[in-house]
């Protein structure tokens, strides 16, 4: 545990402390000098626009390799998450007329050089959503995360569906769901999310309230989330995980009782708003820390920006130091 709190020190002052940090909490930016990101002719090549070169794979043609049976560490190592990732894909299969969403080959999965370590991910769209994303880290006691993010078509204005579950030995396990929402205005909460409290107060053990000091909570974050940080793992399959099963049964709800809006003026609205959201998200999530630690910062900020948030822009490296330094 020691070793692994050197290498994550910020998600482990996270986990021990008084305050608790979020999907995207104000803690560490995307290192936005690297050379593999910018050049002087602009951003990041996109996926399937720019970067013509670069191979690309589907979902399914991976699944059957799951569920993984070992951790990459040893078969001492619970996959502790392993049973999320394995449900939530069913669930998408059996009730969305899923297609695979194509992506680079090299951000589909990765074994780390310098640890026993692998990260893989997978990439959906319906006629519901423009991009499901599921992600699992495998590093043995050091690290289990399961990731998933689930935006709805431009014709939705709903809340993008944001799960990350981490666990940093049995010691420190975090949880976080929650239906982000896209705008503070109180008429779109009373839609979206005042529907969660009876849903919510089921779950007392995931009840917990993040500090501001570690996320803005005028942003992308609802008052209803799912917030749990334990000393064990025994919530995780006895809460957790049918917590994680009704969410996101009441969210697909949710999205198909919506009328979509297929005008232009609203579409681009959601746009720039969903693409507000990746920006956000990109610049202050913490995760790309664990990435940087095990893959290296280049691929770190390349998964970032063009697979997790793939609307977002890396952040120029003097305007990055200049919100440090007023942040500071």
């Amino acid at each position: 545990a020691s070793s692994a709190m050197r290498r994550f020190p910020i998600l482990f002052a996270l986990l021990a402390g008084a305050e608790a940090f979020s999907l995207t909490g104000p803690l560490l930016r995307p290192a936005s000098s690297s050379p593999l990101l910018r050049s002087s002719r602009g951003p990041v090549p996109r996926v399937g626009a720019a970067n013509f070169c670069a191979k690309l794979v589907t979902s399914d043609d991976r699944t059957g390799t799951l569920p993984w049976k070992e951790s990459v560490a040893g078969a001492e190592h619970r996959l502790l998450y392993m049973p999320f990732l394995d449900w939530q894909l069913q669930f998408l299969r059996d009730n969305l007329e899923l297609k695979d969403l194509p992506f680079e080959e090299h951000l589909s999965k990765q074994e780390s050089t310098k640890k026993p370590a692998v990260i893989e991910s997978w990439q959906y769209e319906s006629p519901e959503f423009r991009k499901i994303r599921l992600t699992y880290i495998d590093a043995g006691q050091n690290a289990q995360v399961f990731n998933s993010v689930w935006y709805p078509r431009h014709s939705y204005d709903a809340p993008i569906l944001g799960i990350d579950f981490l666990a940093f030995g049995p010691k420190k396990v975090l949880a976080i769901m929650d239906l982000q929402p896209l705008s503070q205005d109180e008429e779109y909460l009373e839609k979206y999310i005042t529907p969660l409290v009876p849903l919510r107060d089921k779950y007392q053990d995931l009840c917990g309230r993040m500090s501001s000091r570690f996320y803005d909570e005028a942003k992308f974050f609802s008052k209803e989330l799912l917030f749990g940080r334990f000393d064990n793992d025994q919530p995780v399959m006895e809460s957790l995980y049918p917590a994680m099963k009704e969410y996101v049964e009441y969210y697909l709800k949710t999205i198909r009782d919506l009328k979509p809006d297929e005008s232009e003026e609203f579409q681009a609205k959601v746009k720039e708003m969903q693409r507000e959201y990746d920006q956000y998200s990109a610049e202050k999530d913490p995760a790309v820390g664990l990435f940087t630690t095990y893959w290296g910062k280049d691929w770190a900020e390349d998964f970032t920006h063009n697979f997790l948030f793939s609307e977002s822009e890396p952040v120029p490296k003097e305007e990055d130091e200049k919100e440090k330094a007023a942040t500071a």
